[in-house]
């Protein structure tokens, strides 16, 4: 069965791509979107914190596996820095830590070239980890909510949309964005140790009611690569538990961002 793992994050350290492909090849992920974090230089990360740059030269060297996703900061970032991603080979977009709610108007620009060129965007939902430049830089999880995704899914309906960490913790928002909106799917991502391995099945049963509603999931790690089988092993356990059938399965690991991307 392929799996694409669409969230996961380059370190800019010594020979990261080359140990993640080593780690995807002995679990058996075939492909990976890959985006930096979207973080300002002279975060708590410091020079280990990844580029766009360090995306795309993991995309020359590994071009059968790394599928990169390009970061912008909404209300910093250009229409011209889109297209300059576009033509520099990068797939989709990545944001978080916009400086105004994902919905505002002032972002329509913004979204309408992304949905021209054909490139989703990943958007991190929900609470975010704290860094020493977020009073700086002016950081609110709230602006991040998923109902703050609800205007753009209706004003751009051929933008696909990937809502990370099924916005934790506003979770039912996220899954009604993914039961409302054709172009809006969820990941679960997150540590192998933090919220999806504290919810029991019956939770997302209870969230994913509807028809066909799993079918709106697709897998994504969010984690670095020495936590990568446990993130896979994480979902597939959860597939398990849930019964899921394997057209779905296919669907969650791969096939839903392969008919996306077109691969």
């Amino acid at each position: 069965m392929s799996v694409i793992d669409m969230h996961h994050h380059i370190l800019n350290v010594p020979n990261y791509t080359e140990n993640l492909i080593k780690h995807m090849d002995r679990i058996g992920i075939d492909r990976v979107c890959l985006s930096g974090l979207g973080l300002p230089s002279d975060n708590w990360l410091g020079d280990l914190s990844p580029t766009n740059e360090d995306v795309r030269k993991a995309m020359k060297d590994f071009p059968d596996r790394v599928i990169g996703f390009g970061v912008i900061r909404l209300g910093e970032s250009t229409i011209e820095d889109v297209e300059r991603l576009y033509a520099e080979g990068f797939r989709g977009i990545k944001t978080t830590r916009p400086l105004h709610n994902y919905d505002d108007p002032r972002y329509d620009p913004i979204y309408a070239k992304i949905e021209e060129l054909g490139m989703p965007v990943l958007f991190h939902t929900g609470f975010i980890l704290q860094t020493k430049v977020d009073q700086r830089d002016d950081v609110s999880s709230a602006r991040m909510r998923p109902v703050m995704l609800d205007r753009v899914a209706r004003s751009f309906p051929n933008l696909t949309m990937f809502i990370a960490h099924l916005g934790m913790p506003w979770h039912e928002e996220a899954a009604m964005m993914a039961r409302f909106h054709p172009n809006a799917y969820v990941d679960l991502s997150g540590s192998p140790m933090g919220w999806r391995n504290r919810k029991s099945p019956s939770f997302f049963q209870d969230l994913f009611y509807w028809e066909g509603a799993f079918n709106k999931l697709v897998f994504g790690s969010d984690v670095h690569f020495d936590d990568l089988e446990a993130s896979y092993n994480d979902h597939k356990n959860l597939f398990q538990m849930l019964n899921l059938d394997e057209n779905t399965q296919k669907r969650i690991l791969s096939g839903n961002v392969n008919a996306i991307l077109n691969l």
